[in-house]
């Protein structure tokens, strides 16, 4: 019987079957780890790629300049007067402005295989990861298509996770943008090489101060070897480290056949001249100026307003969206306005507790285009500054009358300028005060033309007419059609109770507001005075663009607010003619252009102010301390001083200019200057009788009935005597009982003449018909300077003890004695 050895297995099967075990495990384990990597990939990475591709492709997430243009007043171009920078300075350049040498330099420095790649350079990836698992440096291997995803998402993380994200995004964006110069493009307008330059644009004028376009060959190379680390590399601190840079880049091209050996020694050769600091640091410096301010305030409440943008959304796109902004800034006209602000000799030479006047001036055109804006005394210092312009609130005093009072009320056809009002206080309060003051002196008690009110800005001719006009009116006026809907007040419950309002007299028949107004809305309130009435706001822009040139917002001027009828425009630019012919702004004139405006002063003289009108430009100027010190010794006419300096260099060289005086619309007709109705006999004997112009309709056809007329001890036939009317209870003459006005018509409400209060009104026919107009050079009105009480107020006050303006209207032969330049 024969035995066999038992068949075996011996150490290699045990070995090979458990290396096949592990390979197995491990294929399993890396098809798992390769569905979850691809899962992975398709449902998180690769989506986020594509949006970001998607993104990037249509210029989503560069921070770009914002550009303010305006056109050259000499020949209409287009050009630039301001940059917008926000927190990145870049100014996008297309491809056909970028020098090949500069494309060159950055490929060949930068990512060689650039043009034979599709967003990744696996090559220099796997040289990367090598270095990396090696403990080398864990930077470098990225294409410039990495390179610019990294520079628009700002993913500065160096995780593997970051650059895995970034391969697949650069993988993408080549499938979405299938065209190498516009992905080198892209690069070159958003790499940050050095002192806040976004891009090559901004560097090339920076370094070098030119265009992009002009670089040269040594140039572009120097430029682009800045971006490997502009602290390192940077021209003005490191010139010479710049220059080993370049000098590495052309050696670079060179070997690539990008350029010839004798363009590389050239290029070598070649001396790099930088522009001086200093100038980069003066551009950087540079605030933006006040027109620039209220441009990019203007824009940004619109696009909130009309696009219904957040705050911060329209911040940053007008910081960094590449907008292109039309403003209507007349440089020629705020030079001027720079120059004379720049002058201490024009203005008041005061100061109190260490500070000194404060003002400021906005000019417009007659359509309300801002033509100039000078927001402050003294240098301005950051961007969106506090403007006395257009931020500050300040009491208009006696300058808001035409604007609240005296047109509104003209426009209703309460009045004509020669309707006659008495010059007369109301009653006010417990002990039956009269209130306003005149001057601080009680008034005359006589009969006074609208035309002489305004004139010599008569305090209780105002709260007459703002009596037949009512608060409530001239509120609706001001707040619904001429633009004061932010800065009026309404109905305010104060912290502790207190009411405010500023529907009443005080505030709106004499400017003493509860917050105050704008030198801005003055100046285009009185604009309607020179467009027919009309009022078509203010605007510092008229269109905005964005970077690929679709309209963003467009500002066209209104067309429908402002007074109804035309006629009111004219009546008041007749009245408002005699005030800088010989009223409380005697001397405000311009050789070769007519003028008109108004006068302002507050309680205890804290704001004085001039808004007036030439027929091309309206303009409003505050005088005052920030502090709201009293102004010793200043009135309107200081106010009016500078405005005449101002307006005068604007109009250097005109002539002929006048107020369209509607002359279709007008007849002339006489009148009586103490009714204002048509002369009897005995006016004409009394010598008691001027011509004036009316707008068709309006003129006075009912007869005067007075018969006699009394020649007062002070020389100078003023009018009839007003009888002696029994003092009335005081407890009948609290304001909250409307007192009774004694030259209105309780019926009516129209003014009645002055010996009969009980007679016919001075409303010479109240017509609705629209139109209106003056004679430039028209009749004015004789009566307007010879007031009984020979007291008169341009400012107007909110004491109701009658504080006001001691400006006194005068005859053009007798300068007052307050008057400055007398």
């Amino acid at each position: 019987m024969s035995t066999g050895k038992r068949k075996g297995y011996g150490v290699g099967y045990f070995i090979s079957r458990v290396l096949l075990t592990l390979l197995l495990i491990g294929v399993l384990c890396a098809s798992f780890c390769g569905i979850a990597f691809a899962y992975y990939v398709h449902a998180y990475i690769n989506p986020s790629a594509q949006e970001t591709a998607k993104g990037i492709s249509q210029g989503l997430g560069l921070d770009l300049n914002s550009f303010i243009y305006n056109y050259d007043p000499e020949t209409g171009a287009e050009q630039l007067y301001e940059t917008i920078k926000g927190t990145e300075n870049r100014i996008w350049v297309d491809s056909e402005e970028i020098p090949e040498d500069l494309k060159n330099a950055a490929v060949a420095i930068e990512d060689e295989r650039f043009y034979k790649h599709h967003g990744v350079d696996w090559r220099r990836t796997l040289g990367a990861v090598r270095g990396w698992l090696l403990g080398g440096d864990q930077y470098g291997g990225s294409t410039i298509t990495q390179q610019l995803i990294k520079n628009v998402t700002e993913d500065k993380d160096y995780s593997v996770k970051r650059k895995v994200n970034e391969i697949f995004r650069a993988l993408a964006l080549e499938k979405e943008i299938d065209d190498k110069d516009r992905i080198l493009t892209m690069y070159l307008n958003t790499i940050y090489l050095g002192h806040t330059c976004y891009g090559v644009k901004t560097a090339a004028t920076t370094y070098f101060g030119k265009d992009v376009s002009q670089l040269d060959l040594a140039e572009c190379a120097a430029l682009v070897g800045l971006t490997n680390n502009p602290s390192i590399y940077d021209p003005y601190n490191h010139p010479d480290r710049v220059k080993e840079r370049q000098e590495a880049t052309l050696g670079k091209m060179l070997e690539l056949g990008m350029i010839t050996q004798e363009e590389h020694d050239a290029a070598v050769a070649k001396e790099l001249v930088y522009r001086p600091y200093e100038k980069y640091q003066e551009e950087i410096g540079d605030p933006y100026t006040y027109f620039t301010d209220a441009v990019i305030q203007d824009v940004k409440k619109d696009l909130m307003e009309q696009k219904g943008y957040s705050e911060q959304v329209a911040s940053n796109m007008i910081n960094s969206g590449g907008l292109k902004i039309y403003a209507t800034i007349d440089t020629n006209v705020q030079n001027i306005l720079d120059t004379v602000w720049a002058d201490d000799s024009v203005f008041p030479n005061t100061e109190k507790y260490g500070e000194r006047p404060q003002s400021a001036m906005v000019i417009t055109d007659k359509q309300g285009n801002i033509k100039g804006i000078a927001g402050g005394r003294g240098e301005k210092n950051g961007k969106l500054d506090f403007s006395y312009a257009t931020d500050a609130h300040r009491q208009p005093g006696s300058s808001f009358k035409p604007l609240s009072t005296y047109g509104p009320a003209m426009d209703k056809g309460i009045i004509v300028p020669t309707s006659t009002v008495y010059d007369k206080a109301l009653r006010m309060g417990d002990d039956g005060r009269p209130w306003p003051m005149n001057d601080g002196k009680m008034p005359t008690g006589k009969a006074m033309s609208i035309k002489s009110g305004i004139t010599s800005s008569v305090n209780t001719i105002a709260v007459q007419v703002m009596n037949m006009l009512t608060p409530q009116a001239s509120y609706d006026f001001l707040t619904q059609r001429l633009g004061f809907e932010d800065s009026l007040v309404g109905t305010r419950t104060n912290a502790d109770g207190t009411v405010q309002s500023d529907i009443d007299l005080a505030p709106l028949a004499l400017g003493g507001l509860t917050d105050g107004v704008t030198v801005r809305e003055m100046a285009g309130g009185f604009s309607t005075f020179i467009n027919d009435g009309v009022f078509a706001g203010t605007r510092t822009y008229t269109k905005v663009l964005d970077s690929e040139g679709n309209v963003v917002l467009e500002n066209n001027p209104g067309t429908e607010l402002g007074f109804e009828n035309v006629r009111t425009a004219y009546y008041m630019l007749d009245c408002m003619q005699a005030v800088t012919s010989y009223g409380t702004a005697s001397g405000t004139t311009i050789s070769g252009v007519e003028t008109a405006g108004k006068t302002g002063t507050t309680t205890s003289n804290t704001d004085i102010w001039f808004c007036g009108v030439t027929p091309e430009y309206s303009a409003a100027v505050w005088v005052g301390y920030e502090h709201n010190y009293t102004l010793d010794g200043l009135y309107g006419r200081t106010a009016a001083g500078i405005w005449k300096t101002v307006m005068t260099r604007v109009h250097e060289g005109d002539s002929g200019l006048v107020f369209d005086s509607h002359p279709q619309d007008f007849e002339t007709a006489s009148y009586c200057m103490d009714s204002g109705l048509a002369p009897s006999g005995a006016c004409r004997a009394a010598g008691r009788v001027a011509t004036g112009r009316f707008w068709k309709g309006q003129t006075p056809t009912e007869l005067c009935p007075h018969q006699g007329f009394k020649t007062y001890d002070y020389g100078k036939t003023t009018g009839i005597e007003v009888e002696e009317e029994e003092e009335e209870k005081p407890e009948e003459q609290k304001p909250e009982d409307q007192p009774t006005n004694p030259s209105v018509d309780p019926e009516t409400g129209l003014p009645v003449t002055p010996t009969d209060p009980e007679g016919g009104g001075t409303n010479s026919g109240g017509t609705t018909d629209p139109g209106g107009s003056t004679n430039p050079g028209g009749t004015t009105d004789p009566d307007g300077t010879t007031d009984p009480g020979g007291t008169t107020d341009p400012g107007g006050t909110t004491d109701p003890g009658g504080t006001t303006d001691p400006d006194t209207s005068t005859d053009p032969e007798t300068p007052p004695p307050d008057d400055p330049e007398a």
